[in-house]
């Protein structure tokens, strides 16, 4: 088995190839153009596309997948019951990648869109690629219909874990109990691939996952949106636009 991590220009988003025996998973294929080229060109060079996967609906993650007509496309089951019946959130995160797009001159010939033929991954379900078993945990609190992939001994979390950012928080209470989960997952993994950021040992994402749940618990005793203000961030803290993120936090918990 191998495994290719391709890193976009914008938020240090990640773009993994999992490849055996010639056939390859593409999972959460970002962003610009030119880098989309590129995943194919690398996906041409190990083999054949069998599968894209994404590890969840928001727009930096998706929009890749028409670089791969014909390819099934797995997600998350709720994400693909939320599609099927028209969820305005999953019509909002194609509106936001349009917008992206039109804001910053991004050609997107293939127009903004969701795959024509869905593929659900429950927990537990799983997708083998030329011999490779990757297998689905259903996760929620940063989008409500988070996935995250278990292969051999590599996990790979979508937007859990990124050295880059804080929680970017949905339901903190869900988001909690998903850390934990990762934790457990990690103790015997050995990497973790994030949606943003580096690939990294599964010692320093445990880590990070400690860190995050420290900051959870810290903004669910709060009480009140003041007080959760005040609570510090767990990394990042120099990024603009970190603490909009940790505002919304806050607001989400304490409206």
């Amino acid at each position: 088995m191998n495994i290719d991590v391709l890193t976009s220009g914008i938020w240090q988003t990640t773009s993994t190839i999992i490849s055996n025996r010639g056939a390859c998973a593409v999972i959460d294929p970002a962003y610009f153009p030119r880098e989309l080229y590129a995943i194919s060109a690398r996906v041409r060079e190990l083999g054949k596309a069998a599968a894209v996967v994404f590890t969840h609906g928001h727009w930096d993650h998706v929009m890749g997948h028409a670089h791969f007509p014909g390819v099934p496309v797995w997600m998350n089951a709720q994400l693909v019951r939320a599609i099927e019946r028209g969820d305005p959130r999953t019509l909002k995160y194609l509106d936001d990648a349009h917008m992206f797009d039109s804001r910053w001159y991004v050609p997107r010939p293939a127009g903004h869109h969701w795959p024509k033929t869905l593929c659900g991954l429950s927990e537990g379900g799983v997708v083998v690629i030329g011999g490779v078993t990757l297998r689905a945990l259903q996760l929620s609190g940063h989008s409500g219909e988070d996935l995250a992939l278990v292969v051999e001994d590599v996990v790979i979390c979508g937007d859990y874990l990124s050295p880059c950012e804080i929680p970017f928080v949905e339901d903190a209470r869900a988001y909690r109990q998903t850390l934990a989960r990762l934790v457990e997952q990690l103790r015997t993994a050995r990497e973790l691939i994030p949606g943003h950021g580096p690939r990294m040992p599964a010692s320093e994402a445990l880590a990070i996952a400690r860190g995050d749940m420290a900051y959870l618990d810290r903004l669910l005793d709060a009480g009140s949106r003041d007080r959760a203000m005040a609570v510090p961030l767990p990394r990042a803290s120099d990024v603009v636009g970190m603490m909009d993120h940790h505002r919304d936090n806050c607001v989400k918990l304490y409206p």
